[in-house]
């Protein structure tokens, strides 16, 4: 036995050995950082291991068997010990491993110091006071499939990351829209990250090959670009909510390493049925893009994943949303009818309690289940749906801007605008955001800022139709005649459905003044005749002209019930026929129940009063 240690040792077996694993890690190295890029097939990495692997033995064979001598490769057996460098190849081989140690070595001391350190307590407290550094933006991940057909599934992967990320406290993560906005952008990570306000940027890619998968995800600091992490995962497709929680994992460990989080137990809802997961991907994005087309293909797509997985609580939850929207996205004149309302609006409810049912802190079906409460009257329970969704997701965009939009309208206008204000400062790039505190803005006669909003709206997604109407009423609330004609007349062409009034538009906008307007007011079915009443500040024909005083115990369309929109000043708040469209509307109620906006005051046990905010 030991002749045979040496006979190995003095033929260099050994340290052929060592130099061939040393070179195999390099090769390994090199061909993880070229993949990517080059487009290499999802097994190149294992096909490379297992050649290295069958051709180290043959390695060690060949450096047994042959010797390289100054007239070439011979046998070991033929070569005179006397005539043997086998020493001068030991040397240098010493040399190349010396030299792979030291490429280890170095790259391993380069990744320690280069890592994020964990702060100390002192310097996390002062992170914490100054509100730095536990910020993180998740961009689109990359479709990198053969058909490029899998952009929804790649989007699916992204967004369900950042629901993990979200949930962490502490971690401010940017809006979904702001981040997706950067979708095939060659742009500097370091210019996304300032442009988000965050300090760290998730970026990746997702390539599809019939059950294959490959996810590249890597977290860069945005500071200088450096690569904090990154991981490949080659598995199959039924592993994907596996690699999920993995990439979520080891971005919120990375982060918890650097910025002190507490990342604890944080996990989604999940399905085990990949057809259903798919289908409710699909769903997702269709719901996203909005259309009354794509609404009603993902209510059939939801029901599809719901029959599949009835206790998917997500399912639920996405529709409830997609009924609660639908009749704000109808052809034609955009109105649906009052049946239709009525269904929607049940469906909504009922699909948003299964969701809760399924998942008691699922924020986004209590802000769906408030929002259809509402419209169905039940303010006191729908704004406590509200509050609730707030309670358990105070940095979610979505549930502040549904939140912000119903408290505005029953009177909390100040709190609507806090949390709206919140919601644009998460996600800026998301169009209905901005007009939702456009509105809230104008409530408080705030219009110049008001019409900023609204404008930013339209240039974030020219699409979007509320913002154009919005606008025109924010001109004519402001008393400005052009400013209401030129609003109008943006809101037509760009394709949006006429109004009730249609046949009186053309003569409204051509209109020189306001006693032009007037007999086109008395000729409308309501749309010119409330934007006549407020361009003209007359509050008694506002009054006068509007179906508050029906016989109904409440106004006849939750959408148009908005007792604080107009601007009439604190004149409309002491006026008793708004006070009694407020009664019938339930309002004081409300108020009772959950307390009395700042402008508003109990006033014996069954009257208020309310004043201007700024009064």
């Amino acid at each position: 036995m030991n002749h045979l240690l040496a006979e190995l040792r003095r033929r260099n077996v050994f340290r052929v050995a060592v130099a061939y694993l040393v070179a195999g890690w390099l090769i390994l190295q090199v061909i993880a950082l070229i993949a990517e890029p080059l487009g290499l097939p999802d097994w190149t990495d294992t096909l490379v291991i297992v050649l290295i692997g069958i051709a180290f033995p043959i390695a060690l064979i060949l450096a047994w068997a042959f010797e390289v001598t100054p007239d070439g490769v011979k046998l070991t057996a033929a070569v005179p010990e006397d005539q043997s460098i086998a020493g001068k190849t030991a040397r240098r081989l010493d040399y190349v491993i010396a030299g792979g140690i030291v490429v280890l070595i170095g790259a391993i001391i380069w990744q320690q110091v280069a890592r994020p350190q964990a702060a100390t307590a002192p310097e996390l407290a002062a992170r914490a006071e100054a509100g730095e550094g536990a910020s993180v933006a998740v961009l689109p991940f990359a479709d990198m499939s053969p058909d490029s057909d899998q952009a929804y599934f790649a989007d699916g992967i992204s967004e369900e990351i950042l629901n993990v990320l979200v949930r962490i406290p502490g971690l401010q993560v940017a809006g979904r829209t702001s981040s997706f906005a950067y979708r095939g952008q060659d742009q500097d990570l370091r210019e996304i990250g300032n442009a988000l306000d965050v300090s760290h940027v998730l970026e990746g890619s997702v390539r599809r090959s019939g059950t294959r998968l490959r996810i590249t995800a890597q977290l860069i600091r945005s500071a200088d670009g450096f690569h904090i992490w990154s991981e490949t995962y080659d598995r199959e497709i039924a592993d994907i909510f596996d690699i999920q929680d993995d990439i979520a994992g080891a971005v919120a460990d990375e982060l918890a390493t650097s910025l002190g989080l507490d990342t604890g137990a944080v996990s989604v809802a999940r399905t085990s049925d990949l057809a259903a997961y798919e289908s409710f991907l699909h769903a997702r994005q269709l719901f996203r893009e909005r259309g009354q087309a794509n609404l009603e293909l993902a209510a059939a797509m939801l029901t599809e994943t719901l029959a599949r997985d009835p206790e998917y609580g997500p399912g639920w939850t996405l529709l409830a949303g997609v009924y609660g929207v639908m009749p704000y996205y109808r052809q034609g004149n955009n109105e649906a009818a009052p049946e239709l309302r009525v269904r929607w609006n049940s469906l909504a409810i009922e699909t948003a309690r299964r969701a809760i049912a399924i998942n008691p802190a699922d924020a986004q079906a209590h802000a769906f289940l408030g929002s259809a409460l509402a419209e169905n009257w039940n303010w006191i329970e729908g704004l406590d749906m509200l509050d609730r969704a707030v309670a358990l997701a105070p940095n979610d965009p979505d549930v502040l801007d549904t939140a912000a939009q119903i408290l505005g309208k029953v009177g909390y206008a100040a709190e609507a605008l806090e949390l709206s204000e919140h919601a644009v400062a998460l996600d800026p790039q998301a169009a209905i955001y901005r007009n939702t505190l456009g509105n809230l803005l104008a409530l408080q006669g705030r219009f110049e800022e008001a019409d900023a909003q609204f404008r930013a709206a339209k240039d974030i997604d020219p699409g979007l139709r509320f913002p154009y109407a919005n606008l025109m009423w924010s001109r004519a609330r402001a008393g400005d005649m052009a400013g209401t004609q030129s609003a109008l007349t943006a809101m037509l062409n760009r394709g949006h459905p006429a109004p009730a009034d249609e046949d009186l538009i053309e003569r409204f906008i051509a209109a020189q003044n306001l006693a032009e307007m007037q007999p086109l007011a008395a000729e409308s079915r309501g749309f010119i005749r409330t934007l006549y009443a407020l361009l003209a500040s007359d509050m008694e024909y506002y009054f006068s002209q509007t179906p508050v005083e029906a016989a109904d115990d409440r106004p006849s369309n939750w959408a148009t019930f908005n007792p604080f929109w107009q601007t009439f000043r604190g004149e409309m708040y002491a006026n008793a026929r708004w006070k009694a469209w407020v009664r019938r509307g339930d309002l004081d109620d409300l108020w009772r129940a959950r307390g009395f906006p700042p402008q508003c005051r109990p006033v014996g046990e069954d009257d208020f009063a309310c004043d201007w905010p700024d009064e």
